[in-house]
């Protein structure tokens, strides 16, 4: 296991991280203040976000990606550092486990299996398969 000098570090460079990539992805359409204003904070904590002093609560962090839209692989990088900071999966997906809560003892069914990429490819194509058929019962209901 790292050293808390170590993992303090880790979770230091992560913040950096998220801050410059919610930087990056403001910077060609909103001004600080103006995505400040958005999200819900003076726009001095949003300043401190994107130099990487503090991180965004599950709140702000999920205001943000509504508001910033990045695409696939940077949604996809900025979870993974909100997620080294704060020790929990992005908000979305702590939602939708609240929201179904059997989801729990299906996710820990999983412990201690290796989940390789085939895996995981397959897990998707199920959850996808599930979008596809809410989406034909709708149609067949009106």
């Amino acid at each position: 296991m790292p050293s808390k000098v170590a993992a303090d570090k880790a979770v230091d460079r992560a913040k950096k991280d998220l801050g410059n990539l919610i930087f990056r992805c403001r910077r060609d359409t909103l001004n600080q203040s103006q995505l400040a204003q958005r999200v819900g904070l003076p726009r001095s904590n949003m300043k401190y976000i994107e130099d990487g002093v503090n991180a965004p609560t599950a709140e702000v962090y999920e205001k943000l990606i509504r508001e910033l839209r990045p695409d696939r692989k940077t949604q996809r990088r900025m979870d993974r550092l909100y997620m080294e900071i704060r020790k929990v999966p992005p908000p979305d997906v702590c939602r939708t486990i609240a929201e179904h809560m059997d989801l729990i003892d299906v996710i820990r069914k999983l412990e201690g299996c290796r989940l390789t990429p085939d895996r995981i490819e397959r897990i998707s194509a199920l959850f996808v398969s599930f979008q596809e058929k809410e989406e034909g019962d709708s149609r067949d209901d009106g």
